[in-house]
């Protein structure tokens, strides 16, 4: 809003005389008042001088007029003049759908690309906010859109600002003032006049003897007629004094009557005049300085949400913004509006507030033919000898179903990325070839042309040892418009050595044996067990048998992931606890805690001793403070309860036991459930929640009790585990309990395993994601001395599927005890493979770790790329507005062009009357009595000056 303020002048009884009658009672009374006054004056002055009889009659005439002033109560009032201006709301669409082509050809630039074009390259933000307050959202999959900018040219408010405050700062000395200053001086002077020439007239009339009557005092001679005049003068000047000074007096309520002279300067002033010195010199300094801070539209502007919600995000913007001041929306979108709402509601909402919309619409009308590799499922580490299965979903558009032939490549992975070579990016043969790539399988499918997804599985048993790559790439018809989506590749590892981990018990537990047996069976694991309450000489499936912890670093170092089930810590000494912290941050070791009744309750039971804080920090979870008798859990439940996910479980591979992401979380829900669970208060900072114990009476604070959840320790994973009972996930068959213990130890050894250098590790808390998705990025590093790596900040290198280079910064970490570690995270925008390379060492010793991810699109957002036309269309013409449909050759300064021409101005002009002033009013008063007791004082001098009763 911009308010302006306006002062006005009324008469507050003239607004409460109603009807013509009433005023025709008043103008009658007034006349009669007046009438009479004359009337009986004349008739009493009658034998005087013209001059006196004037100055008599015309002073009571100024008494009562003066009443007459005061009846009819002038009062000031402030005006505000409220301008509340016209918006425009322009809303982008950054759903993932907007990462797809804007045109049938290849050479075609992603929607969120021309919508980029559209809001900066164009200038239609600035075009806009000289007219209008404009504000910039976002929407995807959020039901709230995200405001990013408000923008609106104020330059007429300044000067208008500017000229209030040069007339606040105008000469002080009123001409007004003068005036009347100057007329009380003629007055004084016109009155000793007078006097002077009245005395003078009495003491002659003595001399001579005469008698001094009415008739005779108007007939003395020498000056009668002078006196009569002077008197008249200052009269006249005497009321035009009192009015000019008593106006300026009344008006200017803020200067008392000797500042309105000049005499006086007050400190009020001069703080005004200090304060106005300091504002001009923060406006120059705002002047130099931007007024907002500059938006990059290509940071901004990504398409990243996994859904559309274009009604919730209109009905949202409609709710929030006044429609009188309204003058229209710009929705910028391909017309995909798959998520939340339909746009029935929105619509019923801007028709009553009458406001238009004008969708701007990206992307093909028509579906392009094409056929595009979706997604690509590797597992990241196998092992020689190991089937395992690589899934890959296709889709494709069209007029016609098609069939095409689609090849499974194998190739040693030598670093290079063979879809983006600097070369040539977009041409057919980069991007569907796989340097020394050998065609394993190939499928003949069925695609059907309305963007349907298919499945496609094939199966590889991996032979050589060694860093490989995987691609699946369709030989696509002629027809086909983009050849760039064709393939999809991934990197996987095939491991050869042994996985060596160390199971720790604090007794032979269901869960502990069952684990045990899994793993010495399991030809690519040693297996190494420390059963705590174990006898010297007992037998144990076991690879090796210990009876204490291991002492050395040596020791322990040798292993890549360390099991403990529900183990007794006072068994562990201190230095053993440093050396497993030294385990997981420097060697990026694995932790598996599996909680149990017994000794977890213990661990933050003796507060005095030290070893409860280094226990602590292992968790991924705050521990219960209470003891073991209050600590919280359950023990010997009587009903069994499924495990509730968190929306990080669905990306948590190692709860994947079944076949296929949707079939493991049936099975974790109709296995059985478990009974019990330890009690824990919170997840830290930065650790990861994947289940919760179900139970609703074990609520506490409005939370469940922590069931699963990991961290990131230093360069190691820690995951616990709130009981031993997932054992009886073995009611639904041996493969998922195997399938989760398996899949679970390989995750928490991933550092391990993958480690590219002996100069640190570097780590993603997902190396699958979906387009949008935040991936966190974490490197814990150590110098030539091996060290940890005191540098402020190092840089990485991420490889995006389309070719393009980006540097990564990574800071040090908050939450590492140590130095050496390292995070940073990046946005995913498209589809496809990203690599993550960072180098270490010097250039004569450089060695470069690397870490991959996987990205796809969601299902929702492919199953309809071509634009929605009548949808976008049907909204413009419901709302009065105007659909305008980019194509290929469009100009984005066309678009601008015809939507300025389209959306008016609709600013809204308020008045708001203020209170009547009281520090005028009292003014007022008291030169009004100032004016009635001069003109009454004046006429009784007079009138005893001529011997008047």
């Amino acid at each position: 809003m911009n308010p302006s303020e306006q002062v006005v002048y009324e008469f507050a009884r003239a607004t409460s005389l109603d009807g013509w009658w009433v005023w025709a009672a008043v103008v009658l009374g007034l006349a009669v008042a007046y009438s009479a006054c004359i009337f009986y004056y004349k008739r009493d002055v009658g034998e005087l001088r013209r001059p006196v009889r004037w100055t008599l009659i015309g002073l009571r005439l100024v008494a009562v007029t003066a009443l007459v002033f005061l009846f009819f109560d002038l009062v000031r009032r402030t005006e505000r003049r409220v301008t509340r201006p016209s918006e425009v709301i322009v809303m982008v669409d950054t759903s993932q759908s907007m990462s797809l082509p804007s045109g049938d050809s290849i050479e075609a630039p992603s929607r969120v690309e021309r919508a980029r074009e559209l809001v900066a390259d164009s200038e239609l933000v600035e075009s806009f906010a000289k007219e209008h307050r404009t504000s910039v959202y976002l929407f995807d999959q959020a039901t709230e859109p995200r405001l990013v900018q408000t923008k609106f040219d104020q330059e007429d408010t300044s000067a208008s600002e500017q000229s209030l405050n040069e007339e606040a700062f105008a000469e002080p000395m009123s001409p007004f003032v003068l005036f009347g200053g100057f007329c009380l001086v003629v007055f004084a002077i016109a009155s000793l006049v007078a006097f002077a020439l009245g005395v003078f007239g009495v003491g002659q009339a003595k001399k001579s003897g005469r008698r001094l009557t009415k008739a005779a005092s108007a007939e003395t001679p020498g000056s009668a007629s002078a006196i009569g005049w002077s008197l008249l003068a200052a009269a006249i000047t005497l009321v035009i004094g009192i009015v000019s000074i008593g106006g300026v007096y009344a008006v200017h309520t803020d200067r008392s009557l000797a500042q309105l002279f000049g005499w006086e300067v007050t400190a009020e002033s001069e703080s005004e005049e200090a304060e106005s010195n300091s504002n001009d010199a923060e406006q120059n300094d705002e002047s130099e300085s931007p007024k907002m801070k500059a938006v990059d539209w290509d940071e901004v502007i990504v398409a990243g949400g996994a859904q559309s919600r274009i009604g919730d995000a209109l009905r949202s913007v409609l709710v929030d913004h006044d429609p009188t001041t309204l003058a229209g929306v710009i929705v910028i979108t391909d017309g995909q509006n798959n998520g939340g709402a339909t746009l029935s509601s929105a619509l019923a909402l801007a028709r009553r507030g009458e406001v238009a919309v004008y969708p701007v619409g990206l992307g093909s009308s028509q579906p392009p033919t094409n056929i595009r590799v979706v997604d690509l499922e590797v597992p990241r580490r196998v092992y020689p000898g190991d089937k395992f299965v690589v899934a890959s979903v296709l889709q494709a558009t069209g007029t016609s179903p098609l069939e095409v032939d689609v090849e499974l490549v194998d190739a040693l992975d030598t670093g290079d990325d063979g879809s983006a070579t600097e070369v040539d990016v977009n041409s057919s043969e980069a991007a569907t070839s796989l340097p020394g790539g050998v065609v394993l399988d190939t499928q003949r499918v069925k695609l059907e042309p309305d963007a349907t997804l298919t499945d496609i599985r094939f199966e590889v048993e991996p032979q050589t040892v060694g860093r490989r790559r995987l691609a699946v790439r369709v030989v696509a018809p002629v027809e086909d418009r983009n050849a760039t989506d064709n393939m999809q590749t991934a990197r996987y590892e095939v491991v050869a050595r042994k996985l060596r981990v160390l199971a720790i018990a604090g007794g032979p537990t269901r869960e502990y044996r069952f684990v045990r047996n899994l793993f010495y069976r399991d030809e690519s694991v040693q297996l190494d067990v420390w059963l705590q309450t174990g006898m010297q000489g007992m037998s144990q499936d076991a690879d090796e048998l210990l009876a204490r912890f291991p002492e050395t670093a040596e020791e322990l170092f040798e292993y890549d992931a360390v099991v403990m089930f529900d183990p007794d810590w006072s068994a562990i000494d201190s230095a053993s606890l440093d050396l497993m912290d030294r385990f997981m941050t420097q060697q990026a070791g694995g932790l598996v805690l599996v909680a149990g009744p017994v000794f977890h309750p213990k661990i933050s039971g003796d507060r005095a001793d030290p070893r409860s804080s280094q226990i602590a920090a292992f968790f991924p979870v705050n521990l219960a403070t209470r003891g073991p008798l209050l600590g919280g859990g359950r023990q010997g439940g009587s009903e069994a309860w499924p495990l509730k996910f968190t929306p990080e479980a669905s990306q948590a591979e190692f709860l994947w036991v079944g076949d296929s992401p949707e079939e493991s979380f049936e099975v974790w829900q109709e296995f059985g459930g478990f009974y019990d669970y330890v009690g824990v208060k919170s997840a830290k900072p930065g650790a990861k929640v994947y289940a919760y114990f179900s139970d609703p009476t074990t609520e506490v604070s409005g939370s469940l009790p922590i069931f699963m959840a990991s961290q990131f320790y230093g360069a190691g994973r820690v995951f616990f585990q709130g009981s031993g009972e997932v054992w009886r996930l073995r009611a639904g068959g041996d493969r998922y309990f195997d399938s989760y213990y398996t899949k679970l130890i390989r995750w928490v050894s991933e550092g391990r395993l993958l480690r590219d250098s002996n100069r640190g590790v570097l780590l993603v808390d997902s190396d699958r994601a979906m387009v949008g998705q935040n991936i966190a990025l974490r490197a814990v590093l150590v110098d030539d001395q091996f060290q940890p790596l005191t540098e402020p900040s190092v840089t990485a290198k991420l490889l995006a599927p389309d070719g393009k280079i980006k540097d990564l910064k990574l800071t040090p970490a908050a939450d590492s005890p140590r130095g050496g570690t390292y995070t940073g995270n990046f946005v995913v925008t498209k589809s496809g493979g990203y690599e993550i390379q960072l180098a270490v060492g010097d250039a004569l010793d450089e060695q470069l770790l690397r870490q991959s991810v996987q990205v796809r699109l969601p299902t929702s957002e492919l199953e309809r790329p071509r634009r929605a036309d009548d949808e976008l269309s049907n909204l413009a013409s419901t709302t009065r507005g105007e659909y305008v449909p980019v194509d290929e050759s469009t100009s984005m300064s066309d678009v601008k062009a015809t939507l300025s021409e389209a959306i008016v101005p609709q600013s809204q002009v308020t008045l708001l009357a203020g209170s009547p002033d009281s520090a005028f009013t009292l003014r007022r008063n008291a030169v009004l009595m100032w004016l009635i007791a001069s003109v009454l004082t004046f006429e009784w001098v007079t009138r005893r000056l001529h011997r008047l009763a």
